[in-house]
């Protein structure tokens, strides 16, 4: 019991960690103030929460400002990409409402195809940049190509991104839970339990990325 409340005991372990979480959510919504930074903001973000999920990060806010600055170009680029994407996808789900018979069919077909294919890279693309140095190019088809090779891990992350989303746009009560919950840590610590699956998924390729 006495090593329960020691400074190194687990109770303190998880107050700073609880704390540290906080601190990341207020400033990755600071940084993402201007949403043409919410790309270098998730990058610097998750480069600190894989490297607490390693016991490696210690000054959280240092870390965080030197790679929201090493990333800033980089990021920002994939997420005009990431963005216009997901533009496109989404005018063309519209405009599959004025479609039917085989034509709909055959574009809402290429559409979940395309729709997962985006997913997948969403999903992986930011913290794979938070994590490794590489080109645009070569970080947009490795994020596919590893959240394709772990699919299972892929499921789980879709599960804890998609379905919050979904719960807050259902309703006001929702919105508001999605509110006080984000402001209070809760955007941090979703991407602290995703942190643990991009390291078992990264760590395959350690060596070969």
């Amino acid at each position: 019991m006495s090593q329960l409340f020691h400074l190194d005991g687990p109770l303190f372990k998880f107050l700073s960690s609880a704390v540290d979480l906080v601190i990341l959510n207020f400033l990755f919504f600071l940084f993402c103030i201007p949403i043409l930074t919410m790309g270098a903001s998730m990058t610097a973000l998750y480069s600190v929460l894989m490297k607490m999920v390693r016991d490696e990060e210690k000054d959280i806010v240092k870390s965080f400002l030197l790679s929201f600055k090493k990333n800033f170009t980089q990021s920002t680029i994939v997420w005009f990409i990431m963005s216009a994407a997901g533009f496109f996808l989404f005018a063309n789900l519209i405009f599959l409402g004025n479609l039917s018979g085989v034509p709909k069919i055959f574009f809402a077909s290429m559409l979940l195809i395309f729709g997962c294919v985006y997913l997948c890279i969403l999903l992986f693309i930011f913290p794979y940049m938070a994590r490794y140095e590489d080109t645009i190019k070569k970080s947009l088809l490795n994020s596919l190509l590893v959240g394709l090779s772990n699919f299972p891990y892929l499921l789980v992350l879709i599960i804890l991104t998609v379905v919050p989303v979904i719960f807050v746009f259902s309703s006001s009560i929702g919105l508001l839970t999605g509110l006080y919950f984000g402001t209070f840590g809760g955007f941090a610590l979703l991407a602290f339990l995703n942190s643990y699956l991009f390291r078992k998924a990264f760590s395959k390729y350690e060596v070969s990325i």
